[in-house]
């Protein structure tokens, strides 16, 4: 019964015979086949990298793109707390001034009753128009300090709109070195299997060949090693239960396809 690997071995053997028959052209032509789908076989595999690649970041571009978009919700709401904040600045800022304004008054009237009550009132007029000052000022400071935040948060969200407008680019040119990829990868699909009609041989064939000739390559050096260190009917010996049916293989006396 024949085994899965029975047809790689057919035309690895048909290729063989037809190399012996044929001579040192139809050898080459062999090998040239072999370096075609060696060739095909390693654009095939970059083809596949370059799509997979090209997935691998579009997924990392919309993680960050999900990041960006978080951070810019983030700096839009700090910045609007930061105008709330700054808003209710401006307006405890003017709630101090309308109470020394009040301390003021408070202060004539304790100067218009003289001295005794209006002396103590004159006091109080005097602190409370202290601390208002004070208030105002700080609530000035705070109000500026959460302006210059906010400004700084605009900018930010600006930076962030830019990094998701450059995300999405991204994302768009590994869209389409993803489509490249793929329509590269149906061409090669296609030219394999024209290739495959064509010469007759496939990849698994040509890999069994360049292995044989690999081998091949080393016993010929072995052999050339042992030329006048042994005895050429030890060497016949030796080799003879290998080369007798090699050779009745590539004959096609023995063809695997029987």
């Amino acid at each position: 019964m024949a085994g899965p690997n029975d047809k790689p071995k057919r035309r690895l053997f048909r290729l063989l015979r037809r190399g012996t028959k044929n001579g040192v052209t139809s050898g080459r032509t062999v090998v040239e086949e072999g370096a075609l789908w060696a060739s095909h076989q390693r654009a095939s595999s970059a083809v596949r990298e370059t799509g997979e690649a090209a997935q691998r970041i579009a997924s990392h571009v919309a993680k960050q793109r999900s990041v960006v978009d978080a951070l810019a919700d983030r700096a839009r709401g700090v910045s609007a707390r930061s105008t709330d904040l700054a808003t209710g600045f401006t307006k405890l800022t003017e709630t101090f001034a309308r109470l020394e304004l009040v301390a003021l008054n408070a202060g004539l009237e304790g100067a218009r009753l003289g001295e005794g009550p209006g002396q103590a009132l004159g006091l109080v007029s005097d602190e409370i128009r202290a601390q208002a000052t004070r208030g105002s000022e700080a609530c000035r400071e705070l109000g500026a300090a959460l302006g210059e935040l906010g400004s700084e948060l605009t900018q930010v969200q600006a930076s962030l709109d830019r990094a998701r407008d450059a995300s999405s680019d991204v994302a768009q040119e590994a869209a389409r070195v993803g489509g490249a990829s793929a329509d590269a990868e149906r061409a090669l699909t296609d030219m394999a299997e024209r290739l495959e009609k064509t010469t007759g041989s496939d990849p698994e064939t040509a890999r069994a060949i360049a292995e044989a000739t690999d081998q091949a390559r080393s016993l010929v050096k072995a052999l050339a090693a042992l030329n006048g260190r042994a005895p050429q009917t030890l060497v016949v010996s030796a080799l003879r239960p290998i080369l007798e049916p090699l050779l009745r293989l590539i004959d096609g006396e023995d063809d695997p396809e029987t």
